[in-house]
């Protein structure tokens, strides 16, 4: 078996974490520390959830392994009777049919023991994903944007399904080598002690080259899991960019991009199994030569008369294969050193820092929403500089400024998407911090301008914003965004599916079920990421109406991008370089000649120029 071998298998509540959420040292495991103490260290503890189902699964597996012996004794009993020459036929019968029933029972336990393995494995794999799924619900969205959708859909997918190996396979079939393993020494040694040493004494040599090569390849396991995720990171993103390939005809370029990622991981494959391949072999060699000791050793000592015919054909019998228990349960020791690191990546999101919880029983005093000398930085970038702001409820307030200045970087905050580095901010006069993450988002909705439907019904896309919501108050949600009509223009209506990321729908039509979700969250206080600005005109006007039903009677904060559509705003903040550099009414900025006079030419000169290009175009 080489250190791949097994890694490579599955690759293409406080629930089960290994400890609790939050408590746990955030460092994890690296290639020094991967150990087969580790592993059962770390892999029990996912069990550990279900410990009752597994501790009987592995008293089935016990009862199997013992009864695995039964056809040794009978055949050790044979033996003595043929070389004592008694009759035996009576004796053949009641042994045949002894090892015929512990035969059966041995499988029908062992088989109990695999299904009540499996049934507790299936559920912990559940729980362990929906445990995964919940906390990244709750940690900053920076945590994910940072990782690769690849490397978070393989730990997700392909590390907690490699947990499978252990906790279904690995208890039962670990309990069973360990009684064999033990069971067996004690017998032969109960026998002949010399004949004994001859059959065990190849284990020291064989574990001490398996430990040598586990030594030389777990230090780079981390490094084949770095690989594995890349390789699946390249793969989702060259699929899901492919109308942008397509586009700009640059296939080639992405594909050698993915090439180079998969032959990356296939070296370092090949490196890991050149490493462990030689000592791997030793390993089974040493473990099959015992014959060479055995053999020679028995017929020795049976021509000088210390070793009996029938103690002879029995160790050549039952010797010879006394160490297949040991040789699967070092190799399973080996595969679960293997599943350390796939495990630890699970530790890993499992413990990932989360946003603090607030009180349930807290509620926004009304719908203004307060910045106080907000400061802000993505890792060591600081994008903010003590930003203030007062938007008081049922005022629109506009956040414009150029690319990069922090405008969406405010209206994330607001939602809390990420905690803020200093300073405050207040929802109804209260610091979003001690909020519940759940009141917060009944007070606050974000709409932003790269929609996201799942691939579901249009109705559970809509339920998203409230899952209790009737048919009449989707349809009615839907008729106030403008959606209901293209809706129902669809064959099964509401219960169409959007296919992934809305991809069976144009990009009006998912931003009007956007703005559909919106309006049923019927949140006090509205985020817009102005939704217009690659619609066309047709789609624009729906868009434009949908929005109006969204912001009535709420406090908005509306990134521009399009000027036109904030001059009503009842105020505007100008945002540059992480700071407010100006606020104030349109026609007060205007006038001031500052930053906002000079967005302001551009996007009238940018229209003026439209207009005339199309003019000229259309004589």
């Amino acid at each position: 078996m080489t250190a791949t071998e097994s890694a490579s298998t599955t690759d293409s509540v406080e629930v089960a974490s290994p400890s609790t959420p939050g408590d746990a040292d955030e460092s994890s495991p690296t290639g020094s520390d991967v150990s087969v103490a580790s592993g059962m260290k770390a892999l029990i503890a996912f069990a550990r959830p279900d410990a009752g189902r597994f501790v009987l699964a592995g008293l089935l597996a016990a009862a199997a392994a013992l009864l695995s012996l039964v056809p040794f004794w009978a055949i050790y009993r044979t033996i003595d009777a043929v070389v004592a020459g008694d009759p035996i036929r009576n004796e053949l019968f009641r042994l045949a049919l002894i090892t015929l029933i512990a035969l059966v029972g041995r499988y029908v336990l062992f088989g109990l023991s695999t299904a009540v393995s499996h049934v507790a494995a299936y559920q912990m794999l559940y729980e362990i994903r929906v445990a995964m799924a919940e906390r990244l619900g709750r940690v900053p969205l920076g945590y994910v944007n940072r990782r690769r959708s690849g490397e978070i859909k393989k730990v997700m997918g392909d590390d907690v399904e490699r947990l499978e190996l252990w906790l279904a396979h690995g208890i039962p079939d670990i309990v069973a080598s360990l009684v064999v393993a033990v069971a067996v020494p004690v017998w032969l040694f109960t026998v002949d002690w010399r004949m004994a040493i001859a059959t065990l004494i190849v284990i020291l040599p064989a574990f001490a080259a398996m430990a040598i090569g586990m030594r030389r390849t777990m230090p780079s396991m981390p490094r084949y899991h770095e690989s594995l995720t890349e390789m699946n990171a390249s793969v989702v993103e060259l699929i899901r960019g492919m109308p942008v390939v397509k586009v700009f005809n640059r296939a080639d370029d992405r594909v050698r991009d993915t090439e180079n990622a998969i032959e990356r991981h296939v070296t370092i494959v090949e490196r890991l199994s050149r490493d462990s391949l030689p000592l791997m072999t030793a390993f089974f060699v040493l473990l099959a030569a015992n014959v060479a000791l055995l053999v020679p050793l028995g017929i020795w000592l049976n021509d000088r008369g210390s070793l009996s015919d029938t103690d002879m054909l029995f160790f050549f019998v039952v010797g010879l294969g006394a160490l297949g228990p040991i040789s699967a349960l070092l190799s399973l020791f080996a595969h679960l050193a293997q599943l350390t690191t796939g495990g630890n990546l699970v530790e890993e999101i499992m413990t990932a820092p989360t946003l603090t919880d607030g009180d349930a029983d807290l509620i926004p005093g009304d719908a203004s929403v307060e910045l106080h000398e907000v400061d802000f930085a993505y890792d060591e970038r600081r994008v903010l500089h003590g930003v203030s702001l007062r938007a008081e409820p049922g005022t629109i307030t506009a956040l414009v400024g150029p690319s990069g200045s922090g405008k969406s970087t405010i209206a994330a905050l607001i939602a809390r998407f990420w905690d803020i580095d200093g300073g405050e901010i207040r929802v109804g006069g209260v610091d979003i911090r001690s909020l519940d993450p759940d009141v917060l988002a009944a007070n606050v909705s974000v709409v932003l301008q790269d929609t996201f439907l799942f691939d579901d019904t249009i109705a559970a896309n809509l339920r998203v914003a409230r899952p209790n919501a009737t048919d009449a108050e989707i349809e009615a949600a839907a008729r106030a965004a403008r959606a209901h009509d293209f809706v129902t223009a669809f064959p099964a209506g509401y219960e169409t599916v959007v296919g992934e990321r809305g991809a069976r729908l144009s990009g009006g039509e998912r931003q009007r079920l956007t703005l559909a979700r919106a309006i049923l969250a019927d949140a006090p206080v509205i985020l817009l990421d102005e939704a217009t600005s690659f619609a066309d005109p047709e789609n624009e006007a729906l868009i434009q109406d949908a929005i109006g039903e969204l912001i009535a009677g709420k406090t908005v904060i509306m990134i521009a991008h399009r000027l036109s559509t904030i001059a009503g705003a009842d105020q505007i903040l100008v945002i540059e370089d992480g700071r407010v550099v100006e606020r104030g009414r349109h026609d007060e900025l205007v006038a001031a000649t500052g930053t906002y006079a000079r967005l302001w030419d551009d996007f009238i000169s940018a229209e003026d120029l439209a207009l005339g290009d199309a003019v000229r175009r259309d004589p």
